[in-house]
């Protein structure tokens, strides 16, 4: 089966050494992607948004333009795997996820740990099917 990698150009160069998102077949996975996605410059350098309601929106957005950099949308997704650094903030990810993921049908994990900016408080990975 063939890979394709996407790394939109409306999001920053990857911290690391991957990409923002392969797609084998029709499944799409992406990354870890966060409120700093989409800005340039030393990863520890970066400013972030300070709460956690702006962080998780901006971190959708920025999965978005990956669903949309692939060809897809947002209700494609079907898994996500969410990294808090607070885990009183679930209730707020929660809500805003049903923002973004209105209907059901995708499965969720969420784990607690620390993040490598000391000030992300939110980290999304997410699994799409794509037509």
């Amino acid at each position: 089966m063939r890979r394709l990698v996407f790394n939109p150009k409306t999001l920053a160069e990857p911290v690391g050494h991957f990409d923002r998102a392969v797609r084998i077949g029709n499944i799409l996975y992406i990354s870890g992607t966060s409120a700093l996605t989409h800005v340039s410059g030393s990863f520890q350098d970066r400013k972030l948004a300070p709460t956690i309601e702006e962080q998780t929106r901006l971190t959708f957005d920025n999965i978005r333009k990956v669903m949309d950099a692939a060809g897809g949308k947002m209700s494609d997704i079907f898994k996500l795997t969410v990294f808090l650094v607070r885990p009183e903030d679930f209730n707020v990810v929660d809500a805003i996820t049903k923002e973004y993921l209105p209907d059901r049908g995708f499965i969720n994990s969420a784990f607690r740990t620390d993040l490598l900016n000391p000030d992300m408080l939110i980290e999304i990975e997410a699994t799409a099917l794509l037509e």
